[in-house]
């Protein structure tokens, strides 16, 4: 008789311009294929930290220059914790490729569609390589049109979308209802609705929490 393998269901709510949910994105990723004995899914829950960006965005040094201060020892700290996070994790990151700091409502627009297409994964992937890889403008229409076509969506149709209001206001729901219940900054991921994990954590340590809540 056979058994049906232990489930874990995981939702990460993060954003695309922040690096701790790259890292925590891969990191996921990673622990999920290195638990076979677990059927994981993971399903990308839509959070801005800026939900109020502008449309053109801002320069990003500035931004955080004028958030966190000018303290050149704390930023190489920051710096440090970043890049050994991300090797481990296996994320592409490259924190001097983007000049911008986008509004992401036009990303998680295209998340949304490709979830539909079941195309979600790819589409994060690619998303999180362009703007943290590349350094491209994850806002601009043309950029999401070209991440479309190449996970095998249909790019021109993605742009005409994007042009117009389509899911504006369901992605600003899906933020809403977030930050309603109780979610401030991200990434956080919650497994099984049991077990919440604040902020990016290794892939170990999010095998590790998979098993247990699998367990339970």
């Amino acid at each position: 008789m056979s058994q049906t393998r232990p489930r874990a269901a995981i939702d990460l709510f993060a954003d695309l311009t922040c690096p701790w949910c790259y890292v925590g994105w891969a990191a996921l990723k990673q622990a999920a294929m290195a638990t076979p004995d677990v059927t994981c899914s993971v399903a990308w829950r839509t959070f801005m930290l800026h939900p109020d960006m502008p449309a053109e965005g801002v320069d990003r040094r500035a931004y955080l220059k004028e958030r966190f201060g000018d303290d050149p020892q704390r930023m190489a700290g920051v710096r440090a914790a970043l890049m050994g996070a991300a090797q481990e994790a296996g994320a592409a990151l490259d924190l001097d490729a983007p000049e911008r700091l986008p509004s992401t409502v036009n990303a998680h627009r295209l998340i949304h569609w490709a979830a539909g297409q079941g195309k979600a994964e790819a589409c994060i992937d690619a998303l999180f390589e362009a703007y943290w890889a590349n350094g491209l403008d994850i806002s601009a229409i043309p950029v999401l049109a070209a991440v479309a076509e190449a996970i095998g969506m249909d790019g021109a149709l993605v742009a005409d979308l994007l042009a117009g209001d389509a899911d504006k206001v369901a992605v600003s729901q899906l933020h809403t209802a977030a930050a309603q219940a109780g979610v401030q900054g991200v990434p956080v991921a919650v497994i099984n609705r049991t077990a919440v994990l604040m902020g990016a954590e290794s892939p170990a340590a999010y095998q590790r929490a998979i098993i247990e809540s699998a367990r339970n």
